[in-house]
């Protein structure tokens, strides 16, 4: 009997013990299925509130999820989005390159790239980097698309800066190239007219003058002939000043920019039907020589154009200390130009001018219009 009972007893503990056994795995298991949903429910929230876009299609590629990052950026609900609604926030200019990329790709199951623009919520459309990969069950069945939509309007924008500024560097060199070959050719031209000065006038007037004086000597007494002599004498030695004036001013070195602008714009004046007026007040008694020489280069350069290509009746000059350095200012009446327009040659003195300037880390500005005349302002630091 007492066996029995205890066998009764033994039975009872196995029983209870796997009743325990299976209360302790049923709560193991809905623990487990608790915390599977939270973290489902947290993934989903976190997938929601991605930084970046993210979209899943179908098969046929019509959207069957987007998240809510899609609908704070396009500004549409989730349901508008939805099948083919995101297709009304696509760049009209972008929809047939959409179409053309996204069937041939989910066609040949390939992962697809593409950049194109979608209207934001403001309105404004912004370039988008859309990357999708082919979706697939566990048992290999394929069900669509899931992706990413990331916004690239910096960089497009960034690269179409460097696509322009290319295009210009690559204009800049196409014109130094050019103003190389002209420079080289203008500088022997200048050798040969000079030559040609030296060579038919002055060497041929010093040995008319020459003969002249070795006439005299049997003749001195020739007034006339010593006045004729002295007159010639006088025109060679103006022309001569002329010629090194040309080469280098020298009233630069001996009594500074301010003279120097006076005189020059004298010496236009005189030589042409156009009045010059220049105002230079105030300046520093002492000036730097290379800034000097640059802006007394600027002016002469503008002044020799609204003489020849501008036909100014008038030109103000105006000199003044700003901003650390100095500022020359040349305004003329003539019949100016559209700066925008493009030129069939680069003209050698403007490219002279802002090289100058640039040289001295200064900045040269040009203001022109057909009919309202041209303003170079030309600073430099001092």
């Amino acid at each position: 009997m007492a066996s029995v009972i205890g066998a009764l007893l033994v039975v009872l503990v196995l029983q209870g013990a796997a009743i325990i056994v299976l209360l302790i795995r049923r709560m193991q298991t809905a623990q487990a299925e608790r915390a599977l949903r939270i973290s489902v429910d947290q993934f989903r929230d976190m997938v929601d509130r991605a930084p970046v876009m993210l979209w899943a299609a179908r098969p046929d590629t019509t959207l069957n999820y987007v998240n809510h990052t899609c609908v704070e950026f396009t500004g549409l609900s989730l349901e508008d989005l939805l099948d083919n609604g995101w297709l009304s926030v696509v760049h009209p200019d972008d929809l047939e390159l959409c179409v053309n990329t996204y069937m041939p790709a989910v066609e040949a199951r390939e992962p697809l790239s593409l950049e194109y623009r979608i209207r934001r919520a403001d309105g404004c459309y912004r370039w988008i980097l859309d990357m999708g990969t082919p979706n697939y069950n566990a048992d290999g069945t394929f069900v669509g698309y899931v992706g990413s939509s990331v916004d690239i309007t910096e960089r497009k924008t960034g690269e179409e800066v460097i696509h322009e500024s290319r295009a210009a560097l690559a204009g800049n060199h196409r014109e130094i190239r050019h103003l190389a070959g002209r420079l080289l050719t203008a500088h022997e031209d200048e050798r040969r007219r000079l030559a040609r000065e030296l060579h038919d006038d002055l060497t041929q007037r010093l040995a008319r003058l020459a003969i002249d004086a070795g006439q005299m000597e049997l003749a001195p007494r020739s007034p006339g002939g010593l006045r004729t002599l002295r007159e010639d004498l006088v025109r060679l030695s103006e022309d001569v000043h002329a010629m090194s004036y040309r080469l280098h001013p020298s009233v630069l070195d001996d009594l500074g920019l301010v003279e120097a602008l006076k005189a020059e714009c004298d010496r236009v004046a005189r030589h042409g039907e156009m009045s010059v007026v220049v105002d230079a007040s105030a300046m520093p008694a002492a000036l730097p020589a290379a800034a000097s020489l640059c802006l007394f280069r600027v002016a002469q350069e503008a002044l020799s154009n609204a003489v020849r290509h501008a036909r100014a009746s008038a030109v103000s000059v105006l000199l003044s200390s700003r901003s650390h350095g100095l500022e020359l200012a040349v305004s003329d009446n003539g019949k100016g130009f559209d700066p925008s327009r493009a030129r069939d040659h680069a003209s050698l003195g403007l490219a002279s001018m802002r090289e100058r300037v640039r040289l001295l880390q200064g900045k040269l500005d040009i203001e022109s219009a057909l009919g309202h005349g041209t303003t170079v302002v030309a600073w430099v630091p001092a």
